[in-house]
C-alpha cells in the first residue's frame, strides 16, 4: 500500500467538507484509480471528478500516471480565472504577486515602466454588477496559491520566449471583492505597442484556463462556483 495526500478547493471542498483528503491505495495506482475510490464514499463529486483536470506534486498530469507513496493530488476543477499579500520577483523585469488586499493598479505600472519601452499597457479586470444578464452582489475568489504562482511563473516565461517585451507584473486577487474593484492587473511593457497588446491576451486567456484559480457568483445570498 502507498499514501496519498489529495487536495480539494472550492466547489469540492464544500462538496466533501475537507480540504484534504488522505487515503491509502494499492501500489501500482493511478489518479483515476484513487478518483474512483474517492467517488464510492462521494458519489456527488463524479461529476466534479468528470470536468476536472489533476496536478501531481503540482505539476499538470493525465488521471493514468502511476502514483507513488507520499504523492499529492490536487484536483483542478475548470478554473476562472503562505504566499498572499507577498511579492514573488524573479528578477526585476517579471513580478507576480497574490493577495487579498485591494489592488493598486498604479505600482504596477510603476514597475513596467521603463525608458527602453515605447509601450506601457495596463490590463485592469474588474468585478461588474451582473453575468449573463443575472445580478451579481459580489465575487469571491479562491487559490492554490503555491501552484498558481508556479504556472503563473510559466506563462510569464512563454510571453518573453514569444514576444519582445520589457517587463511583465501579473497581480491578482483573491477572497470577496465587490463590484467596480479589481480582481487582476496585468501590466506589459514593450519596445513597441503590438507584442505587448499580443502578450496580455496571451497572459488573460491562459491564466483563466491553467491557473489554479476560482471563482464564486454570490447574489441574494447565494453562491454559485462558475464554470461548473
Amino acid at each position: 500500500m502507498i499514501n496519498v495526500k489529495i487536495r480539494l478547493f472550492a466547489a469540492l471542498k464544500e462538496l466533501i467538507g475537507k480540504n484534504i483528503l488522505d487515503i491509502g491505495v494499492p501500489e501500482g495506482s493511478t489518479v483515476k484509480d484513487v478518483v474512483e475510490t474517492i467517488s464510492k464514499t462521494y458519489p456527488d463529486a463524479k461529476e466534479i471528478f468528470r470536468i476536472s483536470r489533476y496536478a501531481v506534486n503540482m505539476e499538470y498530469q493525465n488521471d493514468g500516471i502511476k502514483l507513488s507513496d507520499g504523492d499529492e493530488i490536487t484536483v483542478i476543477m475548470p478554473v476562472s480565472g503562505g504566499i498572499s499579500a507577498a511579492d514573488i520577483s524573479e528578477d526585476n523585469r517579471r513580478r507576480i504577486k497574490i493577495t487579498s488586499e485591494k489592488i493598486d493598479a498604479g505600482k504596477v505600472l510603476d514597475f513596467i515602466s521603463d525608458p527602453s519601452a515605447g509601450s506601457v499597457l495596463l490590463f485592469n479586470g474588474a468585478v461588474r454588477n451582473n453575468e449573463e444578464g443575472k445580478p451579481v452582489e459580489y465575487l469571491f475568489y479562491e487559490a492554490y496559491e503555491e501552484m498558481a504562482v508556479k504556472e503563473l511563473k510559466k506563462l510569464i516565461d512563454a510571453a518573453f520566449s514569444a514576444f519582445n517585451i520589457t517587463k511583465v507584473f501579473v497581480i491578482h486577487r483573491i477572497g470577496r471583492i465587490d463590484i467596480g474593484d479589481l480582481s487582476i492587473s496585468i501590466g506589459i511593457s514593450s519596445p513597441h505597442r503590438d507584442d505587448s497588446y499580443l502578450a496580455s491576451k496571451f497572459l488573460i486567456d491562459n491564466i483563466k484556463e491553467t491557473v489554479p484559480i476560482w471563482k464564486k457568483e454570490f447574489a441574494g445570498g447565494a453562491g454559485e462556483w462558475k464554470r461548473l
